[in-house]
């Protein structure tokens, strides 16, 4: 286990608001559904936690989620920590949202030792972001990289059941492929949580790799979908 750390962590990449700071053992957060209204609730959360204090006097390092996600709640979580960084002189950490999941569906006690999870974002195009891990030993880990695809296309990522499906993409439960999900537990309300990402970080239980603000940019995992306007593709950021 790393030196514990004082951290600032947030993530917009989902319907969920989610800030919260670590600091000696301790976590004060918030957590918000707030669809498409990141913006205008950040920034308070952020003064709420701090209760005065100047961010300087109460975190060493910001980490922000990097998506995948709404671009829009990417570009939200990615401009304040940027922001932020730079106007304190403080380096940051890019953490992968579709792993935040993975992390507090485990830390509300809704994954068992050994379970094969699906975390999934709804990319609102027809489409989820996803990410195969496994919950062991108390830790959401990751098995390859995130991608996106349609539900019917999931058999072309793997090829191997989930437990677990968590995330805003299991709305499209009826459309993945039933060798796939046919023992799987459904849990669409899971979404980054902030609280868990800034313990598991101060606390040293995952390793933070501190980098400059400008090296900070949203993890954008997106098929060709051509130059269409995004009421023609279906979104809604």
């Amino acid at each position: 286990m790393l030196p514990m750390s004082r951290v600032l962590a947030l993530d917009t990449a989902t319907h969920a608001c989610t800030l919260a700071l670590y600091d000696e053992g301790e976590v004060c957060g918030r957590h918000e559904i707030v669809a498409r209204a990141h913006n205008r609730h950040i920034l308070g959360m952020l003064s709420a936690i701090l209760e005065g204090r100047a961010l300087a006097d109460a975190a060493d390092i910001i980490a922000c989620g990097v998506g995948p996600g709404s671009f829009t709640g990417l570009r939200v979580a990615v401009s304040v920590a940027q922001g932020l960084a730079w106007s304190q002189d403080m380096p940051v950490h890019g953490f992968c949202s579709l792993t935040a999941q993975g992390h507090a569906a485990g830390y509300q006690s809704l994954l068992q030792d050994g379970d094969r999870v699906l975390s999934t974002i709804d990319a609102q195009v027809d489409q989820f972001y996803g990410l195969w891990g496994q919950w062991r030993d108390g830790a959401f880990v990751a098995d390859g990289d995130a991608f996106i695809c349609a539900p019917e296309d999931l058999l072309t990522v793997s090829s191997s059941p989930a437990t677990v499906v968590i995330g805003s993409g299991a709305r499209y439960q009826e459309r993945i492929p039933e060798e796939l999900t046919s023992a799987s537990q459904w849990l669409p309300e899971v979404t980054p949580d902030a609280r868990v990402m800034a313990e598991l970080l101060g606390g040293g239980t995952l390793a933070l790799q501190p980098e400059p603000a400008h090296a900070l940019s949203p993890q954008y995992v997106q098929l060709d979908i051509g130059w269409k306007k995004l009421s023609e593709q279906g979104r809604r950021d």
